[in-house]
């Protein structure tokens, strides 16, 4: 292991068997959807449901012993000491790392192509639904009853770099999340949701009759995520095998404009949430991908496909 990892490398798992899992893998057109640090010769540092955290690992010879994943390597080659003192700084706080998974499909739905179906708007508009809820619960309760650091919305590798500042910055190029201007970005049948949002139909949308079918308590349900990202799955396949002309946007305006709307309140709350933590960050440095950290970072060079076990 030790010629092989070096202290500060990423680790880039692909994605599992879960649906949230799969969702993003399908949106943001990567294979991978976890993020790791190699912290040690035999253990990483990464952010897990329970908040930062140190697991041992073993390097495998299969995919039948290991989970796959790419091995990441900045270039050029940065001093590990002002990264160990950021994951440190973390690992001894209290902070709980717990962003629901909605809060990035959400941003995935409205930075990325969809295809415009009524299962397509039906599912965004649920998803959208949920992150608005949840952002405003993070907000109303989290931020105002909370004195620490957050960590918002970043893969938190991405965020150990940039908490380094300088060279350590990783700058994504053409991201999951950059906004992109270009007509034919999206290509024939294709719709960004961020581009209309910068378009006058915006403020017909926001005159659009609010339909809530997420409530409070659907939002502690331990299963709405996958629930939700099942839907999502589905909606993107079956979006893929039909036709503009038959699902065009003008069909169901009123369909259209809630989404829209949703999509404007949800980069609100963001908005509102980046005021009241005092972030100076872009759009695109919260929302960080595994996937841009794979695709679009320059200063990330893949060195190999490995197999980790987790020993923990």
């Amino acid at each position: 292991m030790k010629n092989t990892l070096q202290k500060g490398d990423m680790l880039l798992f692909f994605a599992g068997d879960t649906w949230l899992s799969k969702s993003i893998s399908y949106l943001t057109n990567a294979e991978v959807t976890h993020a790791a640090m190699v912290y040690s010769e035999d253990s990483i540092v990464e952010i897990l449901a329970g908040g930062p955290q140190i697991n041992k690992i073993s390097l495998q010879d299969s995919e039948k012993k290991g989970k796959k994943a790419y091995l990441m390597r900045h270039i050029p080659e940065l001093d590990f000491e002002p990264l160990k003192r950021s994951a440190d700084a973390y690992l001894e706080s209290d902070i709980d790392y717990d962003f629901p998974g909605l809060f990035l499909l959400g941003g995935l739905l409205i930075y990325n192509k969809i295809v415009p179906s009524p299962q397509m708007f039906n599912c965004a508009e649920l998803i959208l639904e949920a992150a608005i809820l949840m952002l405003d619960r993070f907000i109303q309760k989290e931020i105002l009853h909370h004195s620490g650091k957050y960590m918002v919305c970043s893969q938190f590798v991405y965020q150990l770099f940039y908490d380094c500042g300088g060279d350590y910055r990783i700058p994504i190029v053409n991201g999951c999340f950059s906004v992109k201007k270009e007509k034919d970005e999206c290509g024939e049948g294709k719709i960004r949701l961020a581009d209309f949002l910068d378009e006058d139909c915006v403020l017909e949308a926001d005159n659009a009759e609010p339909f809530y079918s997420i409530s409070e308590t659907d939002i502690d349900s331990p299963s709405l995520v996958e629930d939700l990202s099942e839907k999502l799955c589905l909606a993107l396949s079956q979006s893929e095998q039909e036709t503009l002309e038959q699902n065009s946007l003008s069909a169901k305006p009123h369909n259209r404009n809630r989404v829209l709307s949703l999509a404007n309140k949800f980069l609100d709350k963001v908005k509102q949430m980046q005021e009241k933590l005092d972030m100076n960050l872009p759009l695109d440095a919260m929302f960080v991908t595994v996937a841009d950290l794979a695709y679009h970072a320059p200063s990330l060079q893949r060195i190999d496909t490995l197999y980790i076990e987790r020993l923990d």
